[in-house]
Parts: structure tokens; C-alpha cells; sequence
């Protein structure tokens, strides 16, 4: 048991990689000028700033927001504030995020090429889907655990729409057709719901930009994860590797745009997901009043 533990631990690591470009994508309310960024034109201290930008790739144009927009530090309670730079393993972190990089330029960008290159977009966007789909159970358990009652009952909704009408999770009509958006919830968000805290920041190897409590749990759900029980090795690491690089493809360009424009791009991905992680909490926070 501990042996196949090992081996899955790894096989995680391999798969997880997505986890880490690029910052916060999500649109944020409140978010302001869109900029379109030229070569050469560093787009950090916009993003900083709370401004969108929108960055010229190989894939086209990608609009990304803000880790924060229009939230300041007397909004934030002390105990967020405190800790949103805490990085007590900087020397670590330094050395296991050069290793990424480097990991990503020479490995995993190539690969992920090579995957848009052989599949055109709508397949891609079917094994997303797919992949999507075959998490539901576990937002379903972890909104359960987290007394999110109505959030578990549209994870059980999605998972029998997109299982059946969606033919295994190939498409989305819970999303198209039923508007039923997805209620996403990890281990770490759980764990956040019963007060467990952050922990310091963390660079894991190939999963990137984390925290104690997000390392602990990408790598428990990668050990109890649905695909575990769909097929059996070398299968199901066959699968979580496509998961991964698929995934992976659609953000490895908006990365290494950021990356190559930034002075110290350590800090700016580190300071970019520590304010990501102050903005949920505080959203968390109104939500809950």
C-alpha cells in the first residue's frame, strides 16, 4: 500500500502541473481599464494596479485580471493582512520554482505544443470537459462536509446532466443548456471552512504555487481522485498525465508571457496567488455575513 501510495504521489506531481500558470484569471468585480500589452510593454504593474490586461500569445489574445481589484489592506482583517506576504521558505521556494520553469520550457511546454498541434480546439475543450465532469464527486463531498448543502445538490445535478445527456462528460449541457454553473470545492477549501489556516507559501515540484494547506490537499485528492476508481494503472496515470498536459495547454502561453516580462518573476507569481488567497478570504468573509 504504501509502495502504489509513492507511486500515485508522483504521478500527481506529474500531472498536476496546470496548478501553476497563471495568476488569477478569473474577472473580478470592480476591474477597470483594459489594456492591450505590446512586446516589450511590462504588463505587471498594471495587473498590480487593478487594471485587466490583455496579453498577445500563440493562441490569440487572453484577457487576465487582477489577483485584487479594488481591495485594500484596511479591508483586509489583520490576520489576512499579516500573513499575505508570508514566505518563510523563500530559499526553497526560489530553488524548487527555477526547477518548474525550467521544467516547463524544456518538458511540458513542448508536450503541450505537441497536444494543440495533433487535437483542434473542440476536442480539447471535450476532454476538459470530461476531466470537469469526472471531479464532480468530489466537490460534491467536500460542499457536503462544508455544510454547503445546495452547493453538493448542483455538483449532483452537473455529474448526472453531464454524465448521461452530456455522454460521459464530453459536453457541458448542464452548463449550456440547464445554467447550472459549476460549485467548486477542494480539500483546502474544506479545510478553510473549519478555520484551518493557509499555512506558509509553498512551491511544490511541478504543481507550482501553493500553500501548506493547498499542498496537502492537491496531493490527497490526487491519491482518492474518481479516476482512480475508473480504471486501474498504468491507466489511470495515463489518464491524470492527459488531464494534466491538457490542461496545462491552455495557460502555458499566458505563463511564459508573464514570466519573460517581469524583473523578479518569483515574486510576482508569489505575490500575485497570496493576494488571490486574501481576496477569496475576504470574499468568503461578506459572503458569509
Amino acid at each position: 500500500m504504501l509502495y502504489k501510495g509513492l507511486i500515485s504521489a508522483v504521478i500527481v506531481l506529474l500531472a498536476g502541473c496546470s496548478s501553476v500558470p497563471p495568476p488569477s484569471q478569473t474577472e473580478a468585480n470592480g476591474a477597470t481599464d483594459v489594456h492591450e500589452v505590446a512586446s516589450g510593454e511590462l504588463p505587471q504593474s498594471r495587473l498590480s494596479a487593478g487594471e485587466q490586461v490583455t496579453l498577445q500569445t500563440s493562441q490569440g489574445e487572453q484577457d487576465v485580471s487582477p489577483a485584487i481589484v479594488s481591495v485594500t489592506e484596511s479591508q483586509l482583517d489583520n490576520s489576512v493582512a499579516a500573513s499575505q506576504y508570508y514566505d518563510p521558505w523563500e530559499g526553497f521556494n526560489r530553488s524548487m520554482f527555477a526547477f518548474n520553469n525550467a521544467a516547463y520550457d524544456y518538458v511540458l511546454t513542448p508536450v503541450s505544443n505537441g497536444y494543440k498541434a495533433v487535437l483542434p480546439q473542440p476536442v480539447r475543450n471535450s476532454v476538459g470537459n470530461f476531466f470537469s465532469n469526472l471531479r464532480e464527486p468530489l466537490n460534491l463531498l467536500n460542499n457536503i462536509f462544508s455544510g454547503e448543502v445546495s452547493d453538493a445538490g448542483t455538483n449532483l445535478g452537473r455529474f448526472l446532466i453531464n454524465s448521461t445527456i452530456g455522454l460521459l462528460g464530453l459536453f457541458d449541457p448542464a452548463s449550456s443548456w440547464f445554467d447550472i454553473t459549476p460549485k467548486e470545492r477542494s480539500i483546502g477549501d474544506t479545510l478553510a471552512s473549519y478555520g484551518v489556516g493557509a499555512g506558509p507559501y509553498l512551491v511544490l515540484p511541478l504543481l507550482g504555487q501553493s500553500d501548506v494547506r493547498g499542498g496537502f490537499s492537491v496531493l490527497t485528492e490526487g491519491l482518492i481522485h474518481p479516476v482512480n476508481h475508473i480504471a486501474d494503472s498504468p491507466q489511470t496515470y495515463q489518464l491524470r498525465a492527459v488531464d494534466g498536459v491538457d490542461e496545462f495547454s491552455e495557460q502555458s502561453d499566458t505563463y511564459h508571457t508573464l514570466y519573460q516580462n517581469a524583473d523578479d518573476p518569483y515574486i510576482y507569481f508569489r505575490n500575485q496567488y497570496l493576494q488571490g488567497q486574501a481576496r477569496d478570504s475576504l470574499y468568503e468573509q461578506e459572503d458569509s455575513d
